[in-house]
């Protein structure tokens, strides 16, 4: 706690914040005059010196490293006053005049003493809590509400469970300085939490006295004060009644909780950050999870008019899936068919290559034309290789079933495929099976008459012929080596 009260690290941080925001101030001032300035010069024709064109280029003419923004552009004004053409609308030396004002405004503005008395001041203009009506329409005059209630409802995602509670702030953007200055942190602590005590001396080595202190301490302190609630008839706060003896209701569109928001954007960011580092940048999404925009566009005005979270979170909240989770059918090895191949064709990859299958061979009936062209011979196998790639899927997807599967009774699946599928089965009878049969000659011979039975499904002009077999089986043999491969496995190593 002591270190939260550290005078003179808060006097650091204090004095950095005002600072950035004179710099910040004063750059988009200078850029704008500057920029202003180029036009005048560009359209009237002046770029055609060499010397003034590159005072304007940006690229080219920079500060010095250890040039000030305002001393660059003092000193491209004085350049530009030395040269005898000019606009005759443009007087330099009125322009480095309102500068140096500008300037000297501004150190008056930022002075730490007159900004913080001036500031607490002001500080009677903002609201502060935990839930921000005006996230349900900006023209909300309902001041934000402070959640105090701490229980915790099993299976629900509430204010409460937040660990440490960010409190968004209501107010125009002539105070949106002060509402920053209000979340300025110290090892986690921020003004916000220490102005509640009004005996606070964090402060202090700015004052120039200690009635100047309280003075302080008692503005900000009117920023935490809790507003009276007004219900504004904008906030649509429907009641649907549930139980009538015991006054229950439903509310139907409950006040948005903007430190519940935040907290959930900042997790989703920081996670979508960690993944982009494991995979080279890529922005990773999650599933089921929507974006909702407060406020919108370009003009990020627009957001902080709403919230100062709400202008961190550029206007978006995420929202999660509430629905019940979508039932999967269970994966069943394929007992009652005769040819497991049949099963696939259900299978949009499949479909969707035996139509392409089926078109090339339409247009092409003499399967030697397509053959004695390279690009086309290409294609064709191509598609060919990708059905056996879905059935390799397959195959490895049902041999990762507990073993023993197809020991039942009535099982209708050829004793072929049996051993394809339920390759880890150790018992006498299976074994036998499996040795005793050329099996892979069968599971080949029956992919030809499955791809051709397709084919002609889809197509009923096409007929195989004995070329067409010849070529299904031998792609398919050339192809499904991993899948005949069965040999020495363990029902381990298939289920890694």
């Amino acid at each position: 706690m002591d270190d939260v009260m550290n005078e003179d690290r808060w006097e650091d941080i204090v004095s950095s914040f005002l600072r950035s925001k004179h710099s910040n101030e004063l750059k988009s001032y200078l850029d704008k005059l500057f920029k202003d300035l180029k036009k005048s010069y560009e359209k009237l024709g002046f770029f055609k010196n060499d010397q003034i064109k590159y005072i304007f280029d940006a690229r080219k003419n920079k500060p010095l490293d250890d040039q000030s923004q305002y001393d660059f552009i003092v000193a491209q004004l004085r350049a530009l006053n030395e040269f005898n053409d000019k606009p005759q609308h443009v007087d330099i030396l009125s322009l480095l005049e309102d500068v140096f004002i500008n300037f000297k405004e501004l150190n008056e503005k930022y002075d730490v003493n007159r900004w913080l008395s001036k500031s607490s001041g002001d500080a009677k203009n903002i609201s502060f809590g935990t839930h921000v009506p005006k996230l349900t329409h900006s023209a909300i005059k309902t001041k934000p509400i402070v959640s105090k209630n701490n229980k915790n409802k099993a299976g629900l995602i509430t204010t409460s469970r937040v660990p440490f509670i960010k409190y968004d702030s209501v107010a125009s953007n002539a105070y949106s300085q002060i509402r920053e200055f209000f979340s300025l942190e110290l090892s986690g602590v921020s003004l916000y939490e220490i102005f509640s005590n009004e005996e606070n001396s964090v402060l202090r080595s700015f004052a120039c006295d200690e009635c100047q202190l309280k003075e302080w301490n008692s503005g900000f302190l009117q920023a935490l004060e809790v507003k009276d609630l007004v219900i504004d008839p904008l906030l649509k706060q429907v009641y649907f009644p549930i139980s009538k003896a015991e006054n229950s209701y439903h509310l139907l569109s409950q006040v948005e909780s903007s430190s519940l928001s935040i907290e959930i954007f900042c997790f989703i960011e920081k996670k979508r950050e960690e993944l982009a580092s494991l995979t080279l940048g890529t922005r990773s999404g999650f599933p089921k999870v929507a974006q909702l925009f407060v406020t919108s566009g370009k003009n990020i005005l627009s957001h902080g008019n709403v919230s100062q979270l709400n202008a961190i979170r550029k206007g978006a909240k995420y929202l999660f899936s509430c629905q019940p989770p979508v039932w999967h059918s269970q994966l069943k090895p394929p007992i009652y068919t005769g040819s497991f191949f049949y099963e696939l064709s259900r299978n949009y990859e499949v479909k969707e290559n035996i139509q392409y299958l089926s078109d090339f061979l339409t247009r092409f009936e003499n399967l030697q034309l397509s053959i004695k062209d390279p690009k086309r011979m290409r294609w064709l196998v191509q598609w060919v290789e990708n059905l056996v790639d879905e059935v390799l899927v397959y195959v490895k997807t049902i041999q990762a079933l507990p073993s023993g599967w197809s020991a039942i009774e009535g099982v209708k699946l050829k004793t072929a495929h049996q051993v394809l599928l339920d390759c880890y089965r150790q018992d006498e009878q299976f074994l036998e099976m499996k040795n005793s049969s050329d099996w892979q000659a069968v599971v080949i011979q029956d992919f030809a008459n499955w791809l051709n039975n397709r084919l002609t499904k889809v197509n009923e002009q096409f007929t195989p012929q004995d070329s067409h077999t010849k070529l299904w089986r031998t792609i398919f043999k050339d192809n499904f080596s991993e899948g005949f491969d069965i040999e020495g496995l363990t029902q381990e190593e298939i289920t890694v």
